[in-house]
């Protein structure tokens, strides 16, 4: 642990947005840290990213740069290329490298044994990234940073089941398999609709997050399963737009024919909303530099970080797009 010196007001800031916590998980963390530069005698700052080919991790990536820059602190990036292998390597890479600590965004759940016990036999604290990984928080890792994606799905399902009078047939196009922002898009939309006996999946289909994907898997149920659906639910924005494009090359009309619904707020998505194509999106953040330097910041000061700081996140439809598309990625 190295030591860091902040600005008093910072530290005020820091310690009292930490304490709103229910057992060892922080919800709707805010933490409103100043861009103040902070001396942080040459902490470094290794990051793993899943891959930059989505809109949303180039996003994400560019928002740790931004703060690390802001705070002093040195950020070394490495690109994992949709590979979980490639970012095992790179975990084990930067360890070499001794940096103060990590932070991965997995591309998958399991599998990280080697990278987490690695880690920890090199006391290099490791902090997760907007995806969670299996093993015990505080043990295995020293936290996850991101959104509730149960809560994300059943906020998408609760607009679905309000805008559809609780009765649709639903095409769901899931991200990457084995991610766990799949797993629990998956799960807090089913729990949701299950109580509705006429809203029901028809069909449930990969398209790892991709925009092209969407398109084509889309293309693909079109050419199957015919008109025989009302509902599209993507479990990204990428993918919506990917099938909202396959539908209206097969005259099926986004937004009247059917309504669309996903998950991320990305600024092509809330333009999709106004023009009246996306019925709506949930908000799931790539903004996390905040939270991630906040914890870190506080580990270094020797103080309780929460197993899982969860942060904030809203609605986007015809009501408020307008008013927030400035601030989407």
């Amino acid at each position: 642990m190295k030591k860091l010196i902040y600005p008093l007001f910072i530290l005020i800031i820091l310690l009292s947005a930490c304490t709103q916590k229910n057992g060892n998980v922080l919800n709707n963390y805010d933490p409103a840290l100043d861009n103040s530069q902070s001396e942080s005698d040459n902490l470094v700052v290794g990051f793993s990213q899943m891959n930059h080919i989505n809109p949303w991790r180039v996003a994400e990536t560019n928002d740790l740069k931004r703060k690390a820059d802001d705070l002093g602190i040195k950020l070394i990036v490495l690109d994992g290329e949709s590979s979980q292998e490639k970012q095992i390597t790179d975990v084990i890479s930067l360890i070499g490298r001794k940096v103060d600590y990590i932070v991965l965004a997995p591309l998958i759940y399991e599998g990280w044994d080697n990278a987490l016990n690695a880690c920890r036999e090199a006391g290099i604290p490791l902090i997760t990234l907007d995806r969670e990984v299996a093993g015990i928080p505080g043990v295995d890792f020293l936290t996850f940073v991101g959104g509730d994606f149960v809560k994300e799905a059943k906020t998408a399902a609760e607009w679905l089941i309000e805008n559809t009078g609780g009765s649709a047939k639903i095409i769901e196009l899931r991200g990457r398999e084995g991610a766990s922002c799949v797993l629990d898009r998956e799960r807090g939309f089913r729990e949701t609709i299950e109580k509705y006996n006429n809203m029901e999946i028809v069909v449930s289909a990969y398209a790892d997050f991709e925009r092209i994907k969407g398109q084509r898997v889309m293309e693909e149920i079109i050419l199957s399963y015919g008109r025989n659906f009302n509902v599209v639910y993507a479990h990204n924005d990428e993918m919506a737009i990917g099938a909202i494009q396959a539908l209206k090359a097969a005259n099926i009309q986004p937004g009247e024919d059917v309504l669309v619904i996903s998950i991320d707020g990305s600024k092509d998505a809330l333009k999709s909303v106004i023009a009246g194509e996306l019925g709506a999106t949930v908000e799931c953040t790539p903004y996390l530099a905040e939270q991630v330097f906040a914890a870190i910041m506080r580990n270094e000061l020797g103080k309780t970080v929460p197993h899982k700081i969860i942060v904030k996140e809203r609605l986007f439809d015809v009501n408020n797009a307008t008013e927030h598309i400035d601030e989407a990625f």
